[in-house]
């Protein structure tokens, strides 16, 4: 029973190190590739998913990030799926970013190789809308205002 005990407080002790490892945000930021992307559209089904394609280094992209978090303030979790997806040359950036600006209230995952491609990126930013159904229903290069990305949703929801 000891023994049994011992391994028990082992465990949760490595447990909690390793969350608390993960929660300082010392693993960075999580790259996703285009499945990824593709999968996380298709399990949100019933909301309406945001996906903003962004880079560290682009002024636009980062003079729409307030507006975006403010966005994501004004919907439940149960409404809208928003996530960012850096296309930096390299994590590292992007970590430093978040390390040295507000703090995001939604994720930030940096793009594989295959995602400028498959999403065929040519500028940033660049958002997509999907509908509820999972179509694609809105996917333009440049900033945008918050109030009318707040409006195009109010909309989608509606008609859901």
């Amino acid at each position: 029973m000891k023994i049994t005990r011992k391994i028990f407080v082992i465990l949760a002790l490595l447990l909690l190190v390793a969350g608390c490892d993960k929660a300082g945000g010392t693993e960075g930021v999580e790259t996703i590739n285009a499945k990824g992307i593709q999968d996380l559209i298709d399990s949100n089904r019933g909301r309406v998913i945001m996906v903003n394609f962004w880079a560290t280094w682009c002024p636009p992209c980062r003079a729409e990030i307030p507006e975006l978090i403010e966005l994501r303030k004004k919907f439940s979790d149960d409404d809208l799926v928003m996530i960012g997806v850096s296309v930096d040359a390299d994590s590292s950036a992007v970590n430093d970013f978040m390390k040295n600006t507000q703090q995001f209230n939604y994720p930030i995952y940096f793009a594989a190789d295959d995602v400028g491609s498959y999403f065929r990126i040519k500028s940033i930013p660049r958002t997509l809308l999907y509908d509820p159904h999972g179509k694609r229903v809105f996917d333009k290069e440049g900033s945008y205002p918050g109030a009318m990305f707040e409006n195009y949703i109010k909309k989608l929801l509606k008609d859901r």
